[in-house]
Parts: C-alpha cells; sequence; structure tokens
C-alpha cells in the first residue's frame, strides 16, 4: 500500500513538473514590428529572469493572435490597447467573437505612430502628400488599419487623397518606400525596421501630426483608447529630428485565463523588477511607470498579477 501511495505520489509531481515546465507560447504580429521585438525582449527576460519556458510566435497580427489565447493555442500575447479592448468584447475585427478568457498582466509603455519620409523631403505633414504615392490597405493586419486610417484622420485626410500603393502590412510598406516606391510610410516609432530604413536611406523624418481635441476626436473613431501627444529625440528613436506630434497607445500584456496563476504572477513581477533587463534589450521598456502596470485597460486582470500588484500596494482594486 505504501508502494502504490508512494507511486502515485511521485506520478502526481511528474505531472506537476511537466505542466510547469510547458512552454509558453507569445504572440505577435509579424517579425519586424515593434510589437515582435518588444514580444521577443519579453520572451528573453521571462526565460531568463522569471525563469519560465518562453517562445514568441509571429503572426500577422492582432486579429489572428488574440482569439488564439481563448483557444489555449498562445498563453500569452502582446498588443495595442485598442485591439485587446476590441478582442475582448468582440467588437471591430472580432465582432462576434469575444475573447471572454482574456486577462491582463500589465499596462506597458505606450507605443507611437505616425509617418515619416526622407531626411531631406520638402513635405512638413500628410497634407502637403495629398496626391502623392502612400502605401494604403494594409490588408493583413487590422490593427495597422486602424491607425493608418487614425492617423489620416487626425489630419483630416482619407486614403483616397493619395495615390494609393495597396500593401499587405508595414514592414512591406517600410520595404517599397526604402526601394523608392512611395513618398512616404507610417510605422511605429522605434521598431528595428524603421532603424534598417534609416540607415539605408541616410536619414529619415517623422512628420508630425494634427494635435487638440478635434484631431483625437477623429482619430478615435478609429482607434478609441488611443491619443496625441509630443515624442522627443532619444536613443532609439530614429528619425526623431525634435519634438514631434504623433499617435499614442498603450501595449497590453495579456494572457489567457488558462495561463496558472503562479505564471501570471511571475510574469507581472517580472514586469515590475526586471524592467532595467527589458529596457536594455528594447529602449521602449524605459517608458513605462512600474507604479501604473494595474492601471485599468478596461480588461480583467490575472488573478497572478492581481496578488502581485496587490502585494506591492500598486492595486487599484478594479479589473
Amino acid at each position: 500500500m505504501n508502494v502504490l501511495r508512494f507511486a502515485a505520489f511521485a506520478m502526481a509531481s511528474l505531472a506537476a513538473s511537466t505542466a510547469h515546465a510547458q512552454t509558453l507560447n507569445i504572440g505577435t504580429a509579424q517579425v519586424g514590428s515593434l510589437s515582435n521585438t518588444v514580444g521577443n525582449a519579453l520572451g528573453k527576460v521571462a526565460t531568463d529572469y522569471a525563469k519560465l519556458r518562453a517562445r514568441v510566435v509571429p503572426y500577422g497580427g492582432g486579429q489572428q493572435f488574440l482569439p488564439l489565447l481563448g483557444r489555449k493555442e498562445i498563453d500569452v500575447a502582446v498588443a495595442g490597447g485598442t485591439d485587446a479592448l476590441f478582442a475582448y468584447k468582440g467588437e471591430g475585427d472580432f465582432k462576434g467573437n469575444p475573447s471572454r478568457s482574456m486577462r491582463a498582466l500589465g499596462v506597458v509603455f505606450p507605443f507611437n505612430i505616425g509617418w515619416f519620409v526622407k531626411k531631406d523631403a520638402p513635405y512638413k505633414s500628410m497634407v502637403e502628400l495629398k496626391g502623392k504615392r502612400v502605401p494604403i490597405g494594409f490588408t493583413t493586419n487590422s490593427a495597422q488599419q486602424r491607425s493608418f486610417l487614425a492617423t489620416l484622420a487626425a489630419d483630416g485626410l482619407k486614403p483616397s487623397d493619395f495615390d494609393g500603393v495597396p500593401v499587405a502590412h508595414v514592414v512591406r510598406a517600410a520595404d517599397d518606400f526604402a526601394q523608392g516606391r512611395t513618398e512616404a510610410s507610417t510605422f511605429a516609432v522605434g521598431a528595428g525596421k524603421v532603424a534598417e530604413v534609416d540607415a539605408k536611406l541616410g536619414g529619415i523624418r517623422w512628420l508630425s501630426i494634427a494635435a487638440g481635441p478635434e484631431a483625437e476626436k477623429r482619430l478615435r473613431q478609429y482607434m478609441p483608447t488611443a491619443y496625441i501627444s509630443v515624442v522627443q529625440p532619444g536613443p532609439g528613436r530614429a528619425g526623431v529630428l525634435g519634438p514631434t506630434t504623433l499617435l499614442f497607445e498603450d501595449y497590453v500584456v495579456v494572457a489567457g485565463s488558462h495561463v496558472s496563476d503562479d505564471d501570471g504572477y511571475k510574469i507581472a513581477k517580472m514586469l515590475y523588477e526586471a524592467q532595467d533587463k527589458l529596457a536594455s534589450i528594447v529602449k521602449a521598456y524605459e517608458r513605462y511607470d512600474k507604479a501604473k502596470l494595474a492601471r485599468d485597460p478596461q480588461i480583467p486582470f490575472h488573478p497572478g498579477a492581481v496578488k502581485y500588484y496587490t502585494e506591492k500596494g500598486i492595486w487599484p482594486g478594479k479589473g
């Protein structure tokens, strides 16, 4: 009997150990995007610091990978606030398919989106590019399509104002721009692809978008969690040559409710305690205030994250 009990205990321990050792799959947008760059840093620090086995899996965009959280095909994701909110509620591109099992692990830094031109180009705003060749469509990534429409809307513009060049996503758009097929392109500041284009062309320059309540109202038709603010020049911000007004939206690290409380706790702890390690890989991680990781993204928080943030005294008591 003792032998049987010991065998049962050993089997249970092995199962628990195997479950704990399972790989956490982190979903991001395509290779070259800021989402993928940010996700790679998250995966590396999760492995090295949090002692979790993590693997980054790139997809075309949030409309592809966020629904996979509910199907347990991925475990963690890095997404823009609007994408995550729409996926959770089943709105926009996720209409009729809500991801109600999505849980927030932390609201991190804002990403900045706008349009850039060659450094010596004469254009000072997108309004001056009316009738010129610019990328349109962004058919494989609905989040990029929304940001494309939102940044134009801030300036009171629409795709038909340009000589559009259809593209699948921002990486293709950046390649077209680098090859001289378009006069401008859109991306997130700090992405590896932007630095690549900047080096190849001998310099790029970001264009400011319109600011003010009316501009913000127009862009929020497409991205309800976005806002307009100013980006300053700094390390890792190729093409930001002076104070530049751009679209801002916060990245949210999310998980499926199937992720264990222990793993959720470890990831939240990593976001709070290992910010310097994340920032050593991607400078943008310097920009979040760890005391505000638990601010409300309009998505429920994972219980493991709630436990950690409560222990640190930063949990606001909602989510």
